[in-house]
């Protein structure tokens, strides 16, 4: 396996963890939102599949602004309210931070692969419109070319049957987890020692185990979802939510 590690891209003079990552696997973008520890403002991060930085440490307007996805070289954000998870407010970025589009009267719907779908806040049906995501300032009704996002990315799935007899030794807490990359296997789980939690991950043929890594350790819990993945490539999240480490395999 090939690493990639895509950290430090969080200077320490911030003490910043991550809330959210949007993904454009068509365009290797990833897109991250930021937020202070101590007041909680929001702050944008675009890097490439490689860890490079395209954009750094971008400060949002108001905290109530959040990232929806990236899509056609574009940070789709969106305005959330204490009353209503969504709230009207959109504003269309690109990857350097400039502001290309703000809609202050209007609600996000919906993200596709080329186009985002809106309301007017005055409505509560009916009447959505499709922006083209490249031409941010053409409001257009229609549905053609709709393509939903994110078909390229996947979730490892728990494993409930009998494991593979080349993985019976291992000392696997809690669920096992399997995807597919070509024609391997990768299989995750945790494996608990002095009372921490390492997170492992093994690439496997049909009958044997090509390779194994651990990919976090020292944890006090154990991970919900171990990574996501895009073709051949996976992404997680370190423990302290600080940085984000890639794997080619």
């Amino acid at each position: 396996m090939i690493k990639y590690t895509i950290k430090k891209v969080f200077d320490k003079a911030f003490p910043l963890e991550i809330w959210k990552i949007a993904v454009d696997a068509e365009q290797e973008h990833i897109a991250i939102e930021t937020r202070d520890i101590e007041t909680t403002w929001p702050y944008i991060y675009i890097l490439d599949f490689q860890g490079n930085i395209l954009l750094e440490h971008h400060p949002l307007e108001e905290k109530s602004w959040t990232l929806d996805n990236i899509r056609q070289h574009t940070v789709v954000l969106k305005a959330v309210g204490d009353s209503k998870p969504v709230k009207e407010g959109i504003i269309l970025l690109d990857l350097h931070g400039k502001e290309r589009l703000y809609l202050s009267d209007f609600i996000l719907l919906e993200t596709y692969q080329q186009y985002i779908k809106v309301r007017h806040r005055s409505f509560q049906s009916g009447f959505e419109k499709y922006i083209n995501l490249s031409e941010h300032d053409n409001l257009s009704i229609g549905d053609e070319g709709l393509d939903h996002y994110g078909e390229e990315i996947e979730l490892p799935l728990p494993y409930p049957y009998q494991r593979p007899a080349y993985l019976e030794a291992r000392d696997i807490e809690d669920i096992l987890w399997v995807s597919r990359t070509q024609d391997k296997t990768l299989w995750a789980y945790h494996a608990k020692r002095d009372g921490q939690y390492t997170l492992n991950l093994c690439v496997a043929n049909t009958s044997n185990i090509l390779s194994e890594q651990p990919l976090i350790s020292g944890m006090s819990k154990m991970l919900p979802q171990p990574f996501f993945q895009v073709r051949n490539q996976i992404f997680l999240m370190s423990y302290n939510k600080r940085e984000i480490v890639s794997y080619l395999v």
